[in-house]
């Protein structure tokens, strides 16, 4: 895909949205992204890959224009509209059609690199904070509805089983083991969810890169933001808290201890179902083999790419964890309080 220069993208910005400034480029693994810091606020020009229907794109921006109506206090990616009104347009470049969009630049860090430098005593608080995000995000997308939000997506965990050939392709004989035994498990039972647990559409990847943390000045930090949409689909709505206690564990010494806090966060804002909590754990296993075979799917393709594997060390750790422990550990404080 040919790339857009930063001064072409300004050029695109002043005419289009009359936004002056100056202009970087942003690492997207598909995209091609710009924040701009203009006179009037920060924002990022997105450049949509060729591959994206305007049908795709168009869900992710009704969706964040919904979440900005419904649930005010998390910030969201504010979608500015164009001078001629439209938050969505189609221009001819070089290599055809492209779609832009100006989004809102939302401040703060990623979870990622905030949470290294929060003391032990205030990662709690920020946990909860976590869940209190996911429990906005559930909430604001209860009965939001698009004609794309059904579409195909690798990683919509009702399509692990087209990622599952990928285990015998695992080197390490233990890990294939476990990848065997509980996607194996997850798949058998998928016909049952889909019968008893609640499906929505989702953002679907509220992970340690997409969560925004506002420091505090005290060493501490709450969830002010949730970012990228782009992994947007119709699933089971346990999915985003999954996802989320996914990465966040990864962080941390006692991983049992963490989910507790953001499922606490999540549960304040938006019931689940206690079929749903007596899952959480199956759903987080199975995100996390989700990662393994995706990520082996991808060295495969691109066997020269050592960044396909970047994050899967935390990953593969977590994993063989949480097999290891009681499947109710998490929840069983909210369980235990219970009385549907």
């Amino acid at each position: 895909m040919p790339s857009l220069t930063t001064e072409a993208a300004l050029a695109l910005a002043e005419r289009h949205w009359r936004v002056r400034g100056e202009a970087r480029a942003l690492p997207s693994y598909a995209d091609q992204n710009f924040r701009i810091r203009g006179i009037d606020g920060d924002y990022v020009l997105k450049v949509a890959h060729p591959a994206w229907s305007r049908q795709d794109l168009d869900l992710e921006n009704q969706a964040m224009l919904a979440l900005a109506a419904r649930e005010p206090s998390l910030q969201w990616p504010c979608v500015m509209p164009s001078v001629d009104g439209e938050h969505l347009l189609a221009l001819p470049m070089d290599d055809g059609i492209r779609h832009l969009r100006l989004l809102s630049f939302v401040p703060g860090v990623t979870y990622a690199e905030a949470i290294g430098s929060v003391p032990p005593d205030r990662r709690p608080a920020l946990h909860e904070s976590l869940g209190r995000a996911v429990g906005l995000l559930i909430r604001g997308l209860a009965d939001f509805r698009h004609p794309a939000a059904g579409r195909a997506q690798d990683w919509n965990l009702m399509n692990l089983p087209d990622v599952r050939g990928e285990v015998a392709h695992i080197e390490d004989g233990a890990l294939r083991a476990i990848l065997a035994t509980q996607t194996g498990s997850f798949c058998a039972q998928l016909p049952t969810w889909r019968a008893r647990l609640p499906v929505t559409v989702l953002h679907n990847d509220a992970n340690d890169l997409n969560v925004i943390v506002t420091r505090d000045g005290k060493g501490g930090g709450a969830v002010g933001a949730i970012i990228d949409f782009g992994d947007m689909c119709t699933g089971f709505r346990l999915c985003e808290l999954a996802v989320a206690c996914t990465y966040a564990m990864q962080h941390e010494a006692d991983p049992v201890a963490c989910a507790q806090a953001v499922v606490g966060g999540c549960l304040d804002l938006c019931p689940l179902t206690q079929a749903e909590l007596e899952q959480l754990h199956t759903f987080i296993v199975a995100r996390l083999c989700h990662s393994v075979l995706m990520a082996t799917r991808a060295r495969r393709a691109q066997p020269d790419n050592p960044f396909v594997l970047v994050s899967q060390e935390g990953v593969r750790a977590l994993l063989r964890t949480l097999v290891g422990i009681d499947p109710h550990a998490i929840v069983a404080p909210f369980l235990e309080a219970r009385h549907d």
